[in-house]
């Protein structure tokens, strides 16, 4: 395996040890109070573990794959979280089959809630996918404290732009700020049409 492959897969095997453990032990809890909605946290529990495990074994992926990768892990921390937690999607039909890097995405959602919104008590997110000229815009904004919340995320945010590098070299990014109505927003940029540079270097 060339050496790229192989940092690409050691940065992409993250998966949170403590969401597992902690939805797990949700779902038993459920199971005591509500069969129903114990049964609804398991099956979205094991439809993101599936495709988390997909997306470790694959170079690429697509907006529609990542955005239902999301859709599944926010669902469970509804649960979790009840009323404290609303979210809503933009994901344009034309961009849904568009390449996009697997586990990114639900990993900068996964920071938005761990440091932004895990106190909150009305936390919101907007997940979308927007095209800028010729390139793939898929952005996380949340209603969290703004460039606070970027304590404690250093590891997520680094991983992800090393990732961006070692697939694209320069012709991607992260951008990360605070809007001027508050919270925080963090985009992942990527050329469209054009293959990252590990799969174009194969």
């Amino acid at each position: 395996m060339h050496a790229l492959e192989m940092q690409l897969r050691i940065l992409q095997a993250q998966i949170e040890p403590h969401f597992l453990f902690n939805t797990l032990a949700n779902v038993r809890h459920l199971y005591r109070s509500s069969t129903e909605e114990g049964e609804g946290m398991l099956d979205h529990l094991i439809t993101y573990l599936r495709s988390v495990m997909q997306d470790l074994r694959s170079d690429t992926s697509t907006v529609a794959q990542e955005f239902d990768l999301v859709m599944h892990y926010l669902a469970i921390m509804k649960i979790r979280m009840g009323e404290r937690l609303s979210y809503s999607f933009s994901n344009p039909a034309s961009l849904a089959q568009t390449d996009f890097p697997p586990a990114m995405l639900v990993s900068l959602v996964e920071n938005a809630i761990k440091h932004g919104l895990h106190a909150h008590e009305h936390g919101e997110l907007q997940i979308s996918a927007t095209q800028v000229a010729d390139e793939l815009h898929v952005a996380v904004a949340d209603n969290g404290p703004g460039f606070s919340s970027v304590q404690g995320t250093g590891v997520g945010l680094s991983n992800i732009r090393q990732r961006l590098e070692a697939m694209y070299g320069d012709r991607a990014r992260l951008e990360v700020g605070a809007p001027a109505g508050g919270g925080f927003t963090a985009t992942i940029v990527v050329p469209l049409a054009a293959a990252p540079a590990s799969r174009l270097a194969a």
